[in-house]
């Protein structure tokens, strides 16, 4: 059922966010696709949502409709197939997965343990960590193309991991008005106790940086690749904090006395450079302001552009 005037701001883990003039909550891939159909039909503006990270909604009225995409039994979805391969649908919770995985003796998504929001979420980041991706044992992807309704070709489609065209915290889904409906993940077998235990130190490493309780979109800018800098830059950086080919943001912009750092209701974590937090009235603007800033720090003293992790949405 569509709600009107509808705040946006506790649906993001960022808890920013004005309210939406229409706003509808789906269960599923089919109810997904219905909603955006009727959307495209009244030529209305929509947007699609699932665990809120990596998102900034602005403080003004979103003009369309918001679609918040939930799976509502998160085991319900989930499709062991010969033995090694799993199945599911976007809306699916990544902890889900992983959980499943796991206690299936499956490994490969482990180390993506503790990463907040739902698997179409990893998958249009392509979300990562500890050197692997949730790409790195992605088989396919189910899409579907709005572009389609109203013509008489298929609006649904599979794609295979080559289409999607990952690379690192890129798909092709972040230039293409594409809806991941459900994804397929081959795995490889592995001990489920040790899985299990890499799992929980992980997520324990993380909860320590990433406090749940924190109102925070995640690693706000990406790290930096070697190969995107000239021997001039990376003749300033330090060698022993280059991690798997990547210059960490957050290194650069303690570099740069980011750390402490606030505009308004929004700061920098003292513990971590590259952790913008809302201390509960931070606005879209101080975002703004605030991440500006840091990039023009980072860009004087280094001479390297970061680019935000998270997603605007005006």
């Amino acid at each position: 059922m569509f709600k009107r005037n509808v705040l946006l701001a506790p649906y993001t883990t960022f808890g920013i966010g004005g309210r939406a003039d229409y706003f509808l909550e789906v269960r599923n891939p089919e109810e997904l696709v219905l909603a955006v159909k009727l959307a495209v039909k009244d030529k209305m503006r929509y947007e699609v949502i699932a665990g809120g990270s990596n998102v900034v909604f602005s403080d003004k009225t979103f003009d369309g409709l918001v679609i918040h995409y939930r799976v509502k039994k998160q085991g319900s979805t989930l499709k062991t197939r010969q033995g090694r391969t799993l199945k599911c649908e976007a809306g699916l919770l990544l902890s889900r997965l992983i959980e499943t995985a796991i206690s299936n003796g499956l490994a490969g998504l482990e180390t993506l343990s503790g990463i907040p929001g739902t698997v179409g979420g990893a998958i249009v980041g392509n979300a990562g960590a500890y050197g692997q991706t949730i790409s790195d044992c992605l088989t396919r992807v189910e899409i579907f193309d709005p572009k389609n309704v109203r013509h008489s070709v298929s609006h649904k489609r599979w794609l295979t991991k080559k289409q999607c065209r990952f690379a690192y915290r890129e798909s092709v889904f972040k230039s293409k008005n594409w809806l991941i409906l459900r994804a397929e993940f081959k795995l490889k077998k592995g001990d489920k106790k040790v899985l299990a235990k890499k799992s929980r130190e992980i997520i324990k490493v993380r909860s320590e940086k990433y406090n749940p309780n924190l109102r925070c979109p995640g690693s706000f800018f990406k790290n930096v690749l070697i190969s995107d800098v000239s021997r001039v830059t990376l003749a300033r950086i330090d060698k022993q904090k280059i991690r798997a080919g990547k210059i960490p943001a957050g290194y650069l912009l303690e570099a740069v006395g980011a750390k402490g750092r606030r505009v308004g209701g929004i700061y920098v974590a003292d513990f971590h450079g590259n952790l913008l937090i809302n201390d509960g009235h931070g606005t879209y603007r101080d975002v703004r302001l605030l991440a500006a800033k840091l990039k023009k720090l980072v860009q004087k003293k280094f001479g390297i552009e970061l680019d935000e992790e998270v997603r605007y949405i005006n």
